[in-house]
């Protein structure tokens, strides 16, 4: 993505600010937090892309929440269709801080 704000996550980022939502974390943090630890999270590639496109939306006064329009149903949430493209270590880290994907994905 080409922006007018620095989003490698091994620099400090000084673009408008917003929550992004941390899975390891398992809440909020602000855009301007220290990402450095994201370089080396299983989720790098995809959370990245996330931020790049928040700091999109922020830059032109739009709203940077990714799911506030978003519906899904049930079919689409199972723990099969949310793993689909994830590496194994990707699926392993999800299942570790998201332990009810794990009882769904024995009963999936």
């Amino acid at each position: 993505m080409s922006s007018r704000y620095n989003t490698d996550p091994a620099k400090s980022y000084d673009g408008p600010e917003f929550d992004e939502f941390c899975i390891e974390r398992g809440g909020y943090l602000p855009a301007s937090r220290d990402r450095s630890t994201c370089i080396c999270c299983p989720l790098s590639s995809l959370c990245q892309a996330g931020f790049e496109e928040q700091v999109r939306l922020a830059s032109v006064g739009k709203d940077p929440n990714l799911i506030k329009d978003c519906t899904l149903d049930a079919v689409e949430l199972t723990p099969r269709r949310l793993f689909a493209g994830l590496s194994p270590e990707a699926v392993e880290f999800v299942k570790t801080h998201v332990p009810s994907l794990n009882e769904e994905v024995c009963n999936d």
